[in-house]
């Protein structure tokens, strides 16, 4: 954990980091040591989300939001509601400086039901995220929750030639962009606020994750089958996110001389899709869960995003996104102690909690509070925004105590 003294935190609005984190007087700490049993383990992640919490709930602006500026300020407002409101440690949903929040993200709702600036696109990422904030505040109508349900469906993939059938993207783009990340959250939010797995547009989402699985045995798209079916997922079913996985078409060639493309797995789109598969009520013995674990324990760790390509500022590119996704699936399944494919035994929630601490910075508020925060130096997916971080730590952390 490092240390710096925070006077004020003030983010421009193109997410420039704050000149307030860079003094030439912040020391660094004493690295903790690192937990080694369950029994410590408990005051430890409770006291990290103390702090976490106590760091996010300064930031709170007069607005409600939880960020400064004026760009992507609703987003990472939602999800911070949705952390502060998860137990435990929960804020109650009626607290003040939640209420505050809510009130500006239902200001927000459109005509066409959907929790967005219209200048600023992100449709989807918002009213998924605002969906699951009233949620887990148990706050909004059933009118403005079943029009935001009506909104994400809109956004769906309903090209039935499309290789992208039942996904969603981000909602700015229109038909033809829908990612496994997208269509994840939307699945989350959609099942947080009541619709039934059931639900046939729900199972064509399921369709289009399953397209994302590196898996030949149920994914019957060309990259899939000349892939190895290690079991991960990608982005798309066109894309990978990873860096150097994708294989272009050569223009020089013929059609048919070209070989397939490939797409590589990668950590956090792996465990997007298993959340998404428990959420949508697949058991672990299902074959694309198996697959998937497999993927995991050959894979494990924490100190990068597994299966991104490069050096390690190219590897750690989403790894706060992947330290939530993580925590989310492995404590959805009551995954407890596991083997690794090496035969080793590992406790996933000392080990990410150990992770997630070594990577936060200790800061003192203006009224001499302590707080920690978190940056990633691979700024990329806006990593380098400490108000996002938070939201996705708080929630990896909660996720940690709950299984505990």
């Amino acid at each position: 954990m490092r240390t710096l003294r925070l006077v004020s935190l003030i983010a421009a609005a193109a997410f420039a980091l704050p000149t307030a984190l860079s003094g030439a007087d912040a020391p660094i700490a004493k690295p903790e040591a690192p937990v080694t049993t369950l029994a410590a383990l408990k005051p430890e992640v409770e006291a990290l989300i103390d702090q976490a919490q106590t760091w996010l709930l300064a930031q709170q602006q007069a607005d409600g939001s939880f960020m400064p500026g004026d760009k992507f300020t609703l987003g990472i407002t939602a999800l911070a509601v949705d952390a502060l409101c998860t137990g435990p440690k929960a804020i109650p949903g009626n607290d003040p400086r939640i209420t505050k929040a809510l009130d500006l993200l239902l200001a927000q709702q459109q005509p066409d039901g959907g929790f967005y600036k219209p200048d600023e696109g992100l449709g989807n990422y918002v009213t998924s995220l605002t969906l699951m904030a009233l949620s887990s505040a148990k706050q909004g109508s059933k009118e403005q929750i079943e029009k935001a349900q009506g909104y994400l469906f809109g956004l769906q993939n309903a090209t039935d030639t499309s290789i992208a059938l039942g996904g969603i993207g981000y909602g700015s783009k229109g038909a033809g962009h829908e990612d496994l990340s997208n269509t994840g959250m939307a699945v989350d939010a959609l099942r947080r606020s009541g619709v039934p797995a059931t639900d046939p547009r729900l199972q064509k989402a399921l369709q289009f994750i399953s397209r994302c699985q590196n898996l030949s045995s149920t994914n019957d798209l060309p990259w899939a089958k000349a892939g190895d079916s290690d079991g991960g997922a990608v982005y798309s079913p066109e894309e990978s996110k990873s860096a150097g996985s994708w294989t272009p078409p050569d223009a020089t060639k013929a059609v048919e001389a070209n070989p397939p493309t490939k797409l590589a797995s990668y950590g956090s789109m792996t465990y997007a899709m298993i959340s998404s598969y428990v959420a949508m009520d697949l058991k672990p013995n299902d074959q694309r869960v198996k697959a998937a674990l497999d993927w995991v324990k050959r894979n494990y760790r924490f100190d990068v995003n597994p299966g991104m390509v490069g050096d390690k500022d190219k590897q750690r590119q989403g790894l706060f996104y992947y330290h939530m996704l993580a925590a989310k699936t492995l404590d959805l399944l009551d995954q407890g102690p596991m083997e690794l494919a090496d035969g080793k035994q590992v406790d996933w929630r000392i080990d990410l909690f150990n992770a997630i601490r070594s990577e936060s910075t200790a800061v003192k508020l203006e009224d001499g509070k302590a707080a920690v925060m978190w940056i990633n130096n691979a700024e990329r997916w806006g990593e380098n925004i400490p108000h996002l971080n938070a939201g996705y730590q708080i929630r990896a952390l909660k996720r940690i105590a709950a299984s505990l």
